[in-house]
């Protein structure tokens, strides 16, 4: 994944935007959503299709997002249906497009005030509109029932990554004789690697090399009158005996229940995924109520680990951290009633390795600086309210949230849903393999399982089929404390350790890590040690000199040797599904593994480029366990 620039670009006239470095418009000055209906739906069939379509959801890949036109007229139509059809079998729309210069936000914002019909739209999709970070941003729309997978980058790098049929395409993006990069024999075949039979393309262009490369690469291609002025455009289909046979995703209603053994946030993540996409879902948890575990901490820090290098796990901490917090916004905004705040985050240098790492990330500048800035000790200290003495790294969208409180919520708000159920005290001892799917072996009896979901935390190694797993589970603490004179503080310290604002009079503090524990218990030798780790890395400040530690919680995290988490199926061993080795980070990381999981199981776009699924899976460990 290559860094990524803002698309440079000025207003005619008209108020058309133009590209500057291609000089070609967005869209046509004669009306750009007049253009967008005649050339991309109802060249497509839409919205009648979707009236028709059998599966419960479609799938649309554009080549260009520009302005988004596109995606919000779609978005529109796909409302208007669903408003006139609710009961009819399609009932999501998966709009995947891509843009290798994105807009700004403020050109974007400029150049959608045109489209004063779809105020509303324009206005939400500003809203969601993501930083210029490379690889996949999914925005969710009318609770779910619309998804833009935002693809920032070259399209012909990115399209290979994608593994789910298409059934229309909108090879939108600027002319081919001002845009050659993109037009490629590889972006063809690579349209025809995801179209099944039925699958239709169209396009403004009706150049002689656009017409070959889809017909070379499969499509039967025609040749139509364009929109307003322009002569002629191109459509082309997709027939069976055509199309480049592949392995791919397609949706298909999903009838059966999914079990989900845990309690903890990464359960709860994944059956709210699950119950949007109207499954039935059967969460069973060993403790008497959810987030008794790992997710029992008053408030985790949420921000991303960012590197210098575009690596799988940095690329994965910045496409994670942005979801998470569409995620939590989203669902406060539904109303689950749980404590957040949004007050960034200072990483302090707090020692020479430290600071080195930091100069080397600041140095590359890969990120941008809507998401990392670099500070000195009087800036730092002035983010955060209290003298510190070392520059960092600040993150202004970080924050922290209660994972306890949200579980909890979570829970409350499954619990109002019809295809949901809920076994609590409920352990279960052994799962094996049977013609029905599994059966579960519970304190309480036994049970079946069509799909199970293994979302377990430090106990997913714990079953027959996961044994194998190079599993740690690593106990912390976290120390609640009360300093009158650390009240001012505004925003998460991070050192080698870290410190929350207050919530509710006390102060987050945290976290030891001890990999011989066998025992979650409470230890105040822990206490004293997340104290004087404080004192240590902050060099005695005086608004920690009278804290005082008045409880605390200790659980046992789990993490891969790779430090990498995992999520997926396991492999060899049909309708079982893993989530989890999150470490520390599950509260960032939950929401999309979670969104993840939920379209592996119900064949759906994934989030995420099939390379980083393949970094994630559990096949990497090659401990496919015996069939039981």
């Amino acid at each position: 994944m290559s860094q990524l620039t803002h698309a440079k670009i000025h207003f005619n006239e008209q108020g058309t935007p133009v590209a500057s470095d291609f000089d070609d418009v967005y869209f046509s000055n004669d009306g750009g959503m007049a253009e967008t209906d005649y050339v991309f739906l109802q060249q497509n069939g839409l919205p009648q299709r979707w009236h028709t379509h059998p599966a419960p959801a479609f799938h649309i890949i554009e080549t260009g997002f520009g302005t988004g036109a596109n995606f919000l007229l779609s978005w529109l139509r796909f409302r208007q249906y669903r408003q006139q059809f609710p009961d009819a079998a399609c009932q999501r729309l998966y709009f995947s497009s891509f843009e290798k210069f994105p807009l700004s936000h403020a050109d974007l914002t400029q150049a959608l005030a045109v489209h004063t019909e779809l105020q509303q739209q324009c206005q939400q999709l500003l809203q969601a509109y993501p930083l210029c970070v490379g690889g996949c941003h999914r925005l969710s729309f009318d609770n779910g029932s619309v998804i833009l997978d935002l693809w920032f980058g070259d399209v012909n790098a990115l399209l290979p990554e994608l593994n789910a049929t298409t059934d229309a395409i909108y090879l939108d993006g600027f002319a081919p004789s001002k845009n050659p990069d993109m037009w490629q024999d590889q972006l063809f075949t690579g349209l025809a690697r995801l179209s099944g039979n039925g699958s239709t393309v169209s396009t403004f262009t009706s150049a002689g090399l656009v017409k070959r490369g889809l017909q070379q690469a499969g499509f039967t291609v025609s040749k139509i009158k364009g929109f307003g002025r322009k002569r002629e455009m191109l459509t082309a289909i997709m027939a069976t005996d055509t199309a480049i046979p592949t392995p791919l995703a397609t949706p298909t209603p999903l009838n059966d229940e999914v079990t989900i053994i845990g309690g903890g946030i990464a359960s709860l993540c994944t059956a709210l995924a699950l119950a949007q996409r109207g499954v039935a879902v059967h969460l069973i948890c060993e403790d008497d109520m959810v987030a008794r575990q790992a997710s029992q901490n008053r408030q985790g820090a949420v921000y991303p680990n960012l590197h210098a290098n575009l690596t799988d796990d940095s690329q994965l901490h910045a496409q994670a951290f942005l979801f998470a917090r569409r995620f939590y916004q989203h669902w406060q905004q539904q109303g689950l009633d749980f404590a957040m705040d949004w007050c960034g985050l200072l990483h302090l240098a707090s020692n020479t390795l430290l600071q080195q790492r930091q100069q080397k990330l600041m140095d590359k500048a890969l990120w941008p600086t809507e998401l990392v800035q670099a500070v000195n000790a009087s800036e730092a200290s002035a983010i955060a309210g209290l003298k510190l003495p070392h520059s960092g790294i600040y993150i202004p969208l970080a924050g922290w949230l209660s994972p306890q409180q949200f579980c909890l919520q979570a829970l409350q708000y499954l619990q109002q849903q019809k295809l949901f159920r809920f076994s609590p005290d409920c352990k279960v001892r052994a799962i094996r393999q049977n013609n029905n799917g599994w059966h579960l072996d519970t304190a309480t009896g036994e049970c079946q399982a069509a799909i199970l979901v293994l979302a377990c935390g430090s106990k997913l190694a714990e079953f027959a089929p996961t044994a194998q797993l190079p599993l740690n589970k690593i106990r912390g603490q976290v120390s609640y404390v009360q300093a009158s004179a650390m009240a001012p503080l505004k925003t998460v310290l991070c050192h080698k350790g870290y410190i929350t604002p207050q919530w509710q009079n006390l102060h987050s503090v945290g976290a030891t890590f001890d990999r011989n524990a066998t025992e979650a218990f409470i230890s105040e030798q822990d206490n004293s040690e997340n104290v004087e780790l404080v004192r240590q890395q902050l060099q005695k400040p005086a608004w920690f000199a009278e804290a005082e530690v008045t409880d605390a919680t200790a659980a046992f995290r789990a993490t891969l040797p790779d430090h990498l988490p995992l999520v997926g199926p396991q492999a060899n061993q049909q309708n079982l599904y893993l989530i989890g080795a999150m470490g520390a980070r599950g509260i960032m990381l939950s929401p999309l593994l979670a969104e993840l999981l939920a379209c592996q199981i119900c064949a759906e776009p994934l989030p995420l480029t099939q390379q980083l699924c393949k970094r994630l899976a559990a096949s990497r460990f090659q401990v496919a366990g015996q069939r039981q």
